[in-house]
């Protein structure tokens, strides 16, 4: 009973938030991965990795002659928004079973749209603002490091920050010092980064284009990632009250 509540409360919060983070990206990150695909090259080294990633969707790829891509922009927008509902449904599901299991096991905090808003800032700090400190959003056409390395410290991070985040949260004040230490620990240890800096394009006007749109894909992936998650928080704490609250029974079983 408690299961099914769960998967209702990430079924509905994902699809609303999903389709708010797909209409974001196609009004702001969307358009400026196009422009800087404009000035992708054609043949790349094997030791330059052509790769992108926008930290909500956590999506990144890399170009390859055989691989299969959308055949339109609009497939592709569409695959974009099935992918972001999808995600949204993980991280949904994932910020309910904290919220309902911190409540269950500690009391605190009441399950509704403050304490769902409140989870829905630490999704940002762990997936998106913990994440970006060592691998900030790339737009294709950059070089980066190893995409296997990458993502393994990008998934540390995520968890090391959710735990840290965790424990100043519930433990007692003297083991709060833990909690900082799990945060700062990815951060000590480094994100893996390419031997070289910049783009694969080295022509002067593909360098300095890249470049303006770099800067406009970090600010673009900021504010989209700071929405998206405070929507999923605020969503996931409305229907969790809703669906959770409604027997408070379901909690004890």
């Amino acid at each position: 009973m408690l299961f099914r509540n769960i998967m209702y409360t990430a079924f509905f919060s994902a699809v609303i938030a999903g389709l708010l983070l797909g209409t974001l990206q196609a009004f702001s990150t969307t358009p400026v991965i196009y422009s800087a695909e404009i000035y992708e090259v054609t043949k790349e080294s094997p030791s330059m990795p052509n790769t992108h990633t926008e930290n909500a969707t956590a999506h990144s790829h890399q170009h390859d002659g055989e691989a299969w891509k959308p055949a339109s922009r609009t497939e592709r927008i569409g695959y974009t928004f099935l992918a972001d509902i999808l995600i949204a449904f993980g991280h949904s599901l994932l910020l309910t079973s904290f919220l309902a299991f911190i409540f269950l096991k500690f009391g605190k905090p009441e399950i509704s749209w403050r304490s769902g808003l409140l989870i829905g800032i630490g999704g940002y700090l762990s997936f998106y603002l913990a994440t970006i400190i060592g691998l900030p959003p790339e737009v294709p056409g950059t070089v980066a490091a190893d995409l296997h390395a990458r993502q393994l410290w990008w998934t540390f991070t995520i968890v090391a920050t959710m735990i840290g985040l965790s424990v100043l949260y519930l433990a007692p004040t003297s083991f709060k010092v833990a909690g900082l230490v799990f945060i700062v620990l990815p951060h000590i240890v480094g994100a893996p980064h390419p031997e070289v800096h910049g783009f694969l394009n080295q022509e002067k006007e593909a360098v300095s284009a890249l470049s303006q749109l770099e800067h406009q894909f970090l600010i673009s992936t900021a504010w989209v990632n700071l929405v998206y998650w405070l929507a999923l928080g605020l969503l996931s704490g409305l229907f969790a009250n809703k669906f959770l609250n409604g027997n408070a029974s379901l909690l004890k079983n």
